[in-house]
């Protein structure tokens, strides 16, 4: 499973109106639905009703984030009215791009939000970290370094 559909929808899209635009979405660019790990949304949609049922509906798992983390998203397409109203300038390309990067490695945006009138989806697709070659070091996060320079085994020495 290497998709992620992000989805933001309004307080009044039903799960059918969702449904369909997550259809028409991976049918339009020939994307399989088995190939969906999750649908993403916003924590205020993820609870009730629509997104909820229509991932229900459709067999995938929901995840939902909050506000303060989809904002933190960088994507191509930031909507300023959905900032005003929200709090992120996006939902469905951040869910997308978030949610792949949760699952694996980093992420790229392979459906860019595709709207109706009460609902967004957006498809990202989960790229694996690139593997290490044998010896590298891990990256800098895992250094762990032990000594002061000069010491023997240390750079310097």
């Amino acid at each position: 499973m290497t998709l992620v559909i992000g989805v933001g929808a309004s307080s009044r899209a039903d799960a059918r109106e969702i449904g369909e635009l997550i259809g028409a979405v991976l049918a339009r660019d020939d994307l399989r639905g088995e190939d969906v790990a999750c649908v993403a949304t916003v924590e205020a949609r993820a609870g009730t009703g629509g997104v909820r049922d229509a991932a229900e509906m459709l067999g995938f798992h929901l995840v939902a984030y909050s506000v303060g983390v989809l904002a933190q998203v960088a994507v191509p397409n930031p909507a300023e009215g959905v900032r005003a109203r929200t709090g992120t300038a996006s939902v469905a390309e951040a869910a997308a791009l978030h949610g792949a990067r949760s699952l694996g490695g980093d992420a790229r945006l392979v459906v860019a939000k595709r709207a109706t009138a009460r609902v967004t989806a957006a498809v990202a697709r989960i790229v694996p970290a690139a593997p290490r070659a044998a010896g590298a070091p891990a990256a800098a996060g895992g250094l762990r370094i032990t000594g002061e320079p000069g010491e023997p085994g240390e750079a310097g020495s």
